[in-house]
């Protein structure tokens, strides 16, 4: 338990951080406010991303377990309680197990094509937000180095003002601009370098989970065709 007086030095140096945070974020005029709005999109598109990879959005272990259950049910000859589970889930894997589980098709190389093509359109689908990482990369520190190149200009242009006929620079103001120009830079590469980590790791997801469902849904179109074809072709002939 925080004690009042622990609670009122946490709060004076928090404070104190929020303090030095605005005046470094108000010293680069409207190109850090650019680069402040660039870290918003980024962090959003993080968490819209990291909430689409979920495995309970897109591959939950009860799903993963009754799809590869299928030669039970072919023992008990009904398939009809996995479709009707898949049905009520709303996963990712179950609208593509159901597929493949729905014997629409005729043939099991129908069923693989099938499943592979609406396969692409969900993982097309959970890229959303990785775009906007992909041009925070980019655009971040172009926007700090377009902060640093004003600063430099203000800096020399201090060189060549009234202070240069005085006897010499406003050396305060270089000082100043020296500061927004690196404080730009810092801002730029602060965005940039945690988008390139999100967006790596979340490409890597995306493959993962792309080798992990069509392993998925190879083995469920297999044990499917392979249990419940000749049941199929045994009630044609009665």
């Amino acid at each position: 338990m925080f004690s009042f007086t622990e609670f009122v030095m946490v709060a004076e140096a928090s404070k104190g951080m929020l303090t030095l945070l605005m005046e470094f974020l108000s010293t680069g005029g409207y190109v850090m406010l650019l680069i402040v709005l660039c870290s918003f999109a980024a962090v959003s598109s993080m968490i819209l991303v990291g909430l689409q990879l979920r495995d309970t959005v897109i591959m939950p272990p009860a799903v993963v377990s009754q799809l590869k259950s299928v030669p039970n049910y072919a023992i008990k000859g009904d398939i009809r309680p996995l479709q009707d589970f898949l049905d009520r889930d709303g996963s990712m894997l179950s609208r593509l197990g159901g597929m493949a589980v729905s014997g629409s098709y005729a043939s099991r190389e129908e069923c693989t094509e099938a499943c592979a093509a609406r396969a692409k359109e969900e993982l097309h689908a959970l890229e959303r937000g990785m775009p906007v990482l992909e041009v925070m990369v980019t655009v971040a520190p172009l926007l700090g180095l377009m902060g640093t190149t004003l600063a430099l200009v203000g800096m020399f242009s201090a060189f060549g003002g009234s202070g240069a006929e005085a006897g010499g620079p406003d050396t305060n103001e270089v000082a100043r601009e020296i500061g927004v120009a690196l404080k730009c830079t810092i801002a730029g590469l602060f965005v940039a370098v945690p988008s390139v980590l999100a967006h790596t790791y979340f490409a890597r997801r995306l493959d993962t989970v792309a080798i992990r469902l069509e392993t998925i849904l190879q083995e469920t179109v297999h044990h499917f065709f392979t249990h419940f074809e000749v049941q199929r072709a045994g009630d044609q002939r009665g």
